[in-house]
């Protein structure tokens, strides 16, 4: 017959056993599934990406293809405004670090949904007087993440929506930065062209001046007044040189190539684009449903919602379930003097008799008596007596508020933004048509009526340079003015949400998000 102490020792390790070989079975089925992967995220970021800026491709950690050869494809022959778009969401540093956040928050997913370990404990004690030694053995498992893993869960892929809309969000600003730089730059080397232009005109009236005087037709006063503009165009030309190399500075560190060794060149002009938006109210529905931003606030409240549900669950934040074996302490058997105990044996009786020996059978069930060890469950939890994770719920209760209001605060962003947008680009299409259709034609032919009045010798030669200078800032304006209006109308696409509606059904295409959240009072 088995010892009692034997078979709960048997059966403890063949529970440790069997739920050695579940964990252990479930790691080996399941190890797929807990290798962090994010290619997936990264590919659906690329393609909002792609979607809201209108580029081909946008930096993707996991592709294959190199984004240096892909950059010098772009750079062969010239950049266009687009082309500049596309090399910025490749190559821009900034935007690549960004990117790598969607690693992080994908692995912070897969560690939400994963249990805790278990524990196994092993304890010895030796009794003073000596004999067997008391032994303890538990195996336990923390059962608290069974309610816990959903709700943790949730929150997680949150942030990682979160995390992708922030992403692409940030390239629809990368690229306005982009396409506003470029513009930058598109102008000043138009102003700078105009002005080489501007300084042969007033070479043209200097020569002028000179013929008349040689002629004596003129003083020598017009002809220092002639030098002094021309030299003034000199100066205002070097200029805008200068500030055609700090735009391209600025351009180059946009797009990333600040360090880039070879020579590029930004081969584009100003857009042709009016300004058509004539539904206000629309546009602004249409920019609150399109903003990345607002989604992925929306998605915080969604989460602080979901955090305040974790605080709840984890007012018992450890209930732990297992298995204790204990051997207890046995002392050790005294010896046994036989001389001594036959002789207390035959005084007692009054003549030689044996000791008292027990029999086998006596000595089996006497040990059976004993209790050799003890098998049976355990369960620990922690008490909320003095911490009822109050403070930690009301934190969570605040941070919901927190989001909702900020969320509300993005609301109000998407209305200014569209609003201080339309109102620049319309002034400035106003302007643009103002200068093509009304002011520079008619400087233009005041100046070459003077230059020919001057050349006959019916007006004088401030007359001319007064025209020539109301001409060059006119040519000025306008090209600032286009300049303003290209960039408003990339503030405007910026602003909802990366692209502007073509038709009445792109409202109701439009990404489906929460209607704004009603706050708590």
């Amino acid at each position: 017959m088995r010892h009692a102490g034997e078979i709960n020792v048997r059966l403890f390790v063949l529970y440790v056993a069997y739920v050695t070989s579940i964990v252990t079975a479930s790691w080996l089925c399941g190890v797929g599934c807990v290798r962090v992967d994010p290619r997936r995220d990264f590919g659906r970021a690329e393609q909002m990406v792609v979607s809201r800026t209108g580029v081909e491709r946008a930096y993707n950690p996991g592709t294959p293809y190199a984004t240096e050869d892909a950059v010098e494809s772009l750079l062969a022959d010239g950049l266009t405004t687009d082309e500049a778009v596309q090399v910025a969401l490749l190559n821009n540093r900034r935007f690549q670090a960004l990117v790598q956040g969607i690693g992080v928050s994908r692995a912070d997913v897969v560690q939400s949904g994963l249990l805790s370990n278990p524990s196994l404990g092993f304890s010895t004690r030796f009794p003073e007087g000596g004999g067997r030694s008391n032994l303890t053995m538990t195996f336990a498992q923390q059962i608290a993440d069974l309610w816990l893993i959903p709700v943790r869960k949730r929150i997680a892929e949150a942030a990682l929506e979160q995390m992708i809309l922030n992403i692409a969000n940030e390239a629809n600003n990368l690229a306005m930065n982009a396409r506003r730089d470029s513009y930058q730059l598109i102008a000043w080397k138009r102003l700078a062209t105009i002005g080489g232009k501007t300084l042969e005109l007033a070479n043209q009236s200097l020569k002028l001046a000179n013929d008349r005087f040689e002629a004596g037709e003129a003083g020598k006063v017009d002809v220092n007044l002639a030098r002094a503009n021309m030299l003034n165009e000199r100066v205002r030309l070097m200029g805008l040189q200068r500030e055609i190399e700090v735009s391209r500075t600025t351009l180059a560190h946009t797009l990333g190539l600040a360090r880039w060794r070879e020579p590029w060149i930004l081969n584009d002009s100003l857009p042709q684009d009016t300004f058509t938006i004539k539904d206000d109210e629309s546009l602004l529905i249409f920019a609150m449903r399109e903003r990345l931003d607002a989604q992925a606030a929306a998605s915080r409240v969604k989460a602080a919602e979901d955090e305040i549900k974790r605080q709840y669950l984890s007012i018992f934040p450890n209930v732990t379930l297992g298995v204790e074996w204990e051997r207890p302490e046995l002392r050790s058997a005294p010896g046994r003097n036989i001389l001594a105990d036959t002789a207390r044996g035959s005084i007692a009786n009054g003549r030689l008799t044996a000791p008292n020996i027990q029999s086998r059978g006596q000595r089996k069930l006497d040990r059976r008596q004993i209790i050799d060890s003890l098998l049976g469950p355990t369960l620990n939890i922690t008490l909320p007596i003095w911490d009822q994770n109050q403070a930690q719920i009301a934190k969570a209760q605040f941070l919901s508020v927190s989001a909702r209001k900020a969320y509300a605060a993005i609301l109000d962003d998407v209305a200014r933004d569209i609003q201080q947008a339309q109102a620049v680009a319309a002034n400035a299409s106003q302007l643009v048509k103002f200068f093509e259709e009304d002011a520079l034609p008619h400087a233009r032919l005041s100046v070459e009526a003077a230059q020919r009045g001057y050349q006959a010798g019916t007006l004088d030669i401030l007359a001319l340079l007064d025209l020539q200078k109301t001409l060059v800032a006119q040519q000025d304006a306008y090209i600032r003015v286009k300049r303003d209006l290209a960039i408003a109308l990339a503030e405007l696409r910026r602003a909802t949400g990366g692209r502007l509606p073509s038709d009445s059904n792109d409202y109701e295409q439009a990404n489906d998000i929460p209607n704004p959240i009603v706050e708590n009072p």
